[in-house]
């Protein structure tokens, strides 16, 4: 423990002293600690079922992924997948993020590092700690949040394959190069015989 407190309050009078550029490697381990801080400190809440996070009324109300649409069109998807992105985050078809440099990639590790000490070392002193979160309910709450981001997903994922039936844009239907080929005018037949 005395390592990890060490480490954080380096970075703190690091970033204190200098005033680190904010891109820069120790800006970033400045930044994500000091904004990650409360949360590890505050883990053993969490253990106890005192503090969580709450499941989005979006997610919680979304019975099924499938569950059908009011209206099928275009504007109706991108509404809905806009709501869910702004939920659970960019897609897996959006831009990737510019890469970040060596010295900001080893801020962020430097950063996760202190913030789990900090998180172990709070949570460390809590004797059957799984036994506990079963008891309190933390474990089921856990569970019950990853089961609505799941479906939340699943749900984002359903309508832009509607949207792309429908010949959508983004981001009613995958971005260009996800691998999925637009769809093209519908076939019209001429001939009271449809071929098979």
């Amino acid at each position: 423990m005395p390592r990890f407190l060490a480490t954080i309050l380096a970075v703190a009078a690091l970033g204190a002293c200098t005033s680190p550029r904010p891109d820069s490697g120790l800006g970033v381990a400045v930044n994500r600690t000091s904004q990650g801080l409360d949360d590890a400190a505050l883990a053993p809440l969490s253990d106890f079922n005192l503090r969580r996070t709450e499941i989005p009324a979006k997610l919680e109300a979304l019975v099924s992924p499938y569950e059908a649409l009011l209206s099928v069109s275009c504007e109706t998807v991108g509404a809905e997948v806009t709501e869910l992105t702004d939920i659970l985050g960019p897609d897996s078809d959006a831009p990737a993020p510019p890469e970040a440099t060596l010295g900001q990639q080893a801020g962020a590790g430097a950063a996760n590092l202190a913030l789990g000490g900090v998180a172990s070392a709070t949570t460390d002193f809590i004797p059957f700690r799984s036994v506990v979160r079963a008891a309190t309910g933390a474990s089921a709450h856990e569970r019950r949040l990853r089961a609505a981001y799941e479906r939340g997903v699943a749900r984002r994922a359903y309508l832009k394959g509607i949207g792309a039936q429908l010949g959508c844009a983004p981001p009613a239907a995958p971005a260009p190069g996800a691998g999925i080929e637009p769809a093209g005018p519908p076939i019209e037949y001429r001939s009271a015989v449809q071929p098979d």
